[in-house]
């Protein structure tokens, strides 16, 4: 258990570093961790930035994750998502869940159609004062 909370640890001291260098970036631990790893982060640049800016602080983070995998022995992965990534990527979920909500339209509807729905009370109005 005290190498996870060490683990914990380098990937917070980590997190730190980063936002030293970039304190407008967001990161994001992700949960698919694969066999050599101990970590994996990923980095999200504003939308402004350009190609250098992001390779830039990708080369910076992967110094500082060398020093730190021979001083803690953790390989914890950092990769800088270019804006352009992210722009596909927020397309690409976006259609996902266009074709979840169509899904859900579908099911309630049907269920709608063989009654098995309850009358929904009326919502009361939010008005702004």
């Amino acid at each position: 258990m005290e190498r996870e909370a060490e683990l914990r640890q380098a990937i917070h001291t980590l997190t730190d570093y980063i936002l030293e260098l970039a304190p407008e970036v967001c990161i994001r631990a992700e949960s698919v961790i694969y066999e050599d790893e101990h970590g994996n982060l990923e980095v999200f640049p504003p939308l402004t930035w350009d190609e250098e800016q992001c390779m830039d602080l990708q080369e910076k983070i992967g110094e500082h994750v060398s020093d730190l995998h021979v001083e803690t022995g953790f390989l914890i992965l950092v990769y800088v998502v270019t804006p352009l990534q992210q722009a596909v990527e927020a397309q690409q979920e976006l259609a996902k869940v266009k074709q979840k909500v169509k899904c859900i339209e579908k099911t309630l509807a049907e269920a709608a159609a063989l009654g098995l729905l309850k009358a929904e009370a009326p919502q009361p109005e939010l008005v702004a004062v």
